[in-house]
């Protein structure tokens, strides 16, 4: 007994789909889950200076773990993230807001302007910033040797974190920015009506539009 014809169909695209997706999965496997999987396979020696290389089990990574240095990166980190995501995203959101409501100019030129330093490679964002927060030649340091202040070091141990904070926030406001801004454009019209006609104002246009846009797809 042969399968039905739309089974037999189904059954193509399926496999078409496999073979669409393959040399993503081949990529996939062979430049990141071979090398993260050898790489945690070589975490379970040590090459030691008599004995050559020996099985050390679970070794190193204990005595990394009570490595104060280590301890004190992840607390960095989390300050990082806590801090630098909620203002990157917030700024997102205000910018999407504010060129979804059709009321600023030049929207297209405003909204490719946010977006550019996401475009700008990584070699000259670097050089860039390094001469903005240049401790001797920078504009920053002009600009308070200008007032008669004293130049910041902004490059300082103390401030770094701030520093590179201020750069990650430039470059990804803008790529967060295109997300909401499309999801917000993808929003039905009937919503906003329906917040003016209820007199909710902008207060409630913006609570509808980012509850509508963390809305699972199929209920959208």
């Amino acid at each position: 007994m042969t399968a039905p014809p739309s089974r037999r169909a189904s059954a193509r695209r399926d496999r078409a789909g496999y073979l669409f997706i393959a040399p993503f999965l081949i990529m996939f496997v062979a430049m990141l889950v071979a090398p993260l999987a050898y790489a945690g396979y070589l975490s379970l020696f040590r090459e030691q200076l008599i004995g050559g290389v020996r099985f050390a089990g679970l070794d190193n990574y204990i005595q990394a773990l009570s490595d104060e240095r280590l301890l004190d990166g992840v607390l960095r980190v989390s300050r990082f993230f806590l801090v630098q995501v909620p203002i990157m995203l917030g700024l997102a959101l205000l910018f999407a807001l504010a060129l979804d409501s059709g009321a600023m100019w030049l929207s297209r030129v405003i909204r490719l302007g946010i977006f550019v330093p996401y475009a700008v490679p990584g070699v000259i964002a670097a050089l860039m910033w390094s001469y903005l927060y240049g401790p001797q030649f920078g504009p920053i340091t002009q600009l308070a040797e200008a007032l008669g202040l004293p130049a910041p070091d902004l490059l300082s141990s103390d401030v770094m974190l701030g520093s590179v904070a201020n750069i990650v926030t430039w470059e990804f406001t803008g790529y967060n920015m295109i997300i909401l801004y499309a999801a917000l454009r993808a929003i039905p019209t009937e919503l906003y009506e329906a917040a003016a006609v209820d007199r909710g104002g902008a207060v409630a246009v913006t609570v509808i539009s980012v509850s509508y846009t963390h809305l699972p797809i199929g209920t959208q």
